[in-house]
């Protein structure tokens, strides 16, 4: 059995006829991530409509895909351009019949493939040996300690794309939180200092980090920020976030142990 590709408008609940399908490089599909078209991204395969002045409009967008079979019980799913009667998302059934884009995966990682969808970030063992020994969080590795900031936003109900290490442009992951009608999204950047010697105590987050991280946002558009630390925040870097409480927040090796405690089991598993 076959299947067709169309794309869904949630701004004018209509359907609409696929246009454009590409596969996108790592910058491309970063753009595509940040904006309202994510939900039209399929790994790294971008579908847009054929209409382009609806993209040009900045509508809600996702792709659909819908197996032939299903057109006989559904004939709405025929109806282009026009508002729909029902809801297509609360008729999803994931990779069978009618699929969304925006009701895929919550996890995404970027690898030398592309952007692909996993089921976590990181191993359980590692939370569970956090949660049961704090002083493992210092332990960690900086890779380790993005995945357990990005799994843990993740397990919130968020949203979250991980990024690779090299040219992130000061991001290490993006949160996405879509309960509201257009998505809300964020940029994060961890912070995990060097293990310090003995007596010494491990680099705060400066003023300066939370600064760049808020630059970065600007430069892209997005939402807001959130710097992390495994360590401590400068009083200064509070005293920076807290001039913009919608836009920037920070949180230290206190929280992120509290996020540990609160979210060490997995609710969707």
């Amino acid at each position: 059995m076959g299947a067709v590709r169309l794309i869904y408008d949630e701004t004018t609940t209509e359907l609409k006829r696929l246009g454009w399908v590409g596969k996108l490089n790592v910058d491309d599909t970063r753009k595509a991530m940040q904006s309202k078209l994510r939900y039209c991204l399929q790994d790294n395969t971008l579908y847009l409509p054929a209409d382009q002045s609806i993209v040009e409009s900045e509508h809600r967008l996702c792709w659909g895909r819908v197996r032939f079979e299903e057109f006989e019980e559904y004939s709405w799913l025929e109806e282009f351009d026009k508002p729909l009667d029902v809801n297509p998302l609360d008729f999803h059934m994931p990779f069978t019949g009618i699929g969304f884009g925006v009701m895929y995966s919550k996890r995404h990682r970027e690898s030398e493939e592309g952007r692909i969808p996993v089921k976590s970030f990181i191993s359980q063992s590692i939370i569970d040996s956090i949660a049961e020994n704090p002083d493992a969080l210092e332990d960690l590795s900086k890779d380790n300690f993005e995945a357990l900031m990005a799994e843990l936003f993740a397990r919130k109900g968020f949203d979250v794309d991980l990024y690779r290490g090299s040219k992130d442009d000061g991001i290490d992951f993006l949160r996405i939180d879509t309960d509201e009608s257009d998505p809300i999204i964020v940029c994060v950047q961890c912070k995990h200092p060097d293990k310090p010697k003995a007596g010494k105590k491990r680099r705060s987050l400066p003023v300066a980090t939370v600064r760049e991280i808020y630059g970065v946002a600007k430069a892209h558009n997005l939402d807001g920020c959130v710097a992390i630390t495994s360590s401590t925040y400068t009083p200064d870097a509070k005293k920076f976030a807290d001039l913009k409480p919608d836009e920037i927040s920070v949180a230290n090796a206190e929280d992120v142990l509290a996020w540990v405690q609160q979210y060490r089991w997995n609710k969707d598993e």
